[in-house]
């Protein structure tokens, strides 16, 4: 072995490099690189959700990830954690396990019968629309860049079994829809800060927003016209105090041929539940050029499937969850799980902010195309076009 170059893997046979050096390694010494995948999954109906995510943090020799089911209020999650090495091309950690079956085509996700919870999935995502990039994801604290991320989703169908408490029943595509994204790069909440950090958010990679005025929202969709084409609205801003544009916002209307038409602007006048901060119903405003000087104002409305669903990404280690976050080390071979009930109960989000964050599964219209989406959000504060219901 060389001791300035990494380890061969098989994927060093193929003609895909891009630094100097094996897949074994990456460009970077940062230890928040994270290579990650996500997936929702919803019946259309609003009864039953899945999710699913699998975190690869090279730099800090960690494979982890998670898996659930909500039903009602009711969320049962799964986390499992291992050491990366030497199973390094291996994407499986304890029951979960994540499948290539072809490239932006179709995927599977399944979660094996295991001892932290009583559920277990077998589940192919088959694309629908091609896959999207947002825009590039570069946050600077204190003059390091504590976020540098790229991210592209797409919208699929579904097709498999869910079991829960020992009843499987089967999975659909007519029944179901769902959005996965695949992301790589530098982010913020993974592993813990150093403890010797300047006090305060100033330099940490997942400061806590608690205390300040701060508005996201993250939506991916797929709206259906009569003629049989499709698109998608898909934005994501962070907003801290409302005052001009976001700290960060990306908008396009993607279409089914790949054409990707940048929103210049965005105005969400949407109604949330006081208790939790759910998202209800409302109305976005997508801003966009048109000929010349002209802008063009495409209005969008969004309903809640369910009141009652929104599957909580805090328990699949979006932030700190007992004691655990992305990219610790929790063991060899660690594996964790639990139930919670009621996962709208108002003392959940004021126990910490990032409860909020859940995925929402939505009906979106725009006039005669009508279709499905995923909305995360975070409200805290006062905001314009945002309303307590």
């Amino acid at each position: 072995m060389i001791p300035t170059i990494a380890p061969l893997t098989p994927a060093d046979e193929f003609l895909n490099h891009q630094i100097v050096n094996t897949h074994a390694t990456v460009g970077t010494a940062d230890r928040a690189w994270t290579e990650k995948v996500w997936f929702m999954l919803a019946r259309k109906d609003g009864s039953l959700a899945a999710s699913f995510g699998l975190g690869k943090y090279t730099n800090r020799n960690v494979l982890d990830g998670f898996a659930g089911i909500q039903k009602g209020t009711q969320q049962r999650t799964v986390r499992a954690s291992r050491v990366l090495r030497p199973r390094l091309e291996e994407t499986a950690v304890g029951p979960l396990s994540y499948e290539v079956i072809e490239p932006f085509k179709a995927v599977r996700i399944s979660l094996a019968p295991n001892a932290a919870q009583p559920i277990a999935f077998d589940l192919v995502f088959t694309s629908t629309m091609p896959a999207f990039f947002e825009k590039r994801d570069t946050v600077f604290a204190a003059g390091r860049a504590a976020s540098d991320v790229i991210r592209y989703h797409q919208a699929g169908t579904i097709t498999g079994w869910i079991e829960i408490e020992g009843e499987r029943q089967s999975v659909e595509p007519e029944d179901w829809f769902g959005f996965r994204d695949h992301s790589w790069g530098v982010r913020e909440h993974v592993g813990k800060d150093p403890s010797d950090l300047v006090p305060g958010n100033i330099g940490a990679t997942g400061g806590s927003k608690a205390g300040q005025a701060y508005h996201f929202n993250w939506l991916v969709s797929q709206i259906d016209r009569p003629d049989g084409t499709s698109y998608d609205l898909a934005y994501y801003f962070r907003d801290f105090g409302g005052e001009g544009p976001p700290e960060f916002f990306s908008g396009y209307i993607n279409e089914s041929d790949g054409t990707q038409i940048p929103i210049l602007h965005l105005y969400p006048e949407i109604a949330y539940r006081a208790g939790d901060k759910a998202a209800m119903h409302g109305r976005i405003t997508a801003v966009l050029a048109g000929k010349g000087k002209s802008v063009e104002e495409r209005v969008f409305e969004i309903e809640a499937l369910d009141p009652e669903m929104g599957f909580r990404l805090l328990p699949g280690m979006y932030g700190p969850w007992k004691d655990q976050i992305h990219g610790s080390f929790k063991g060899e071979d660690f594996l964790d799980g639990e139930c919670v009930e009621d996962v709208n109960a108002p003392e959940k989000t004021a126990e910490n902010y990032r409860w909020q964050i859940r995925d929402r599964p939505v009906r979106i219209r725009e006039g005669a195309n009508s279709g499905y989406g995923d909305m995360e959000s975070i409200i805290i504060g006062d905001y314009p076009g945002v309303t307590l219901v």
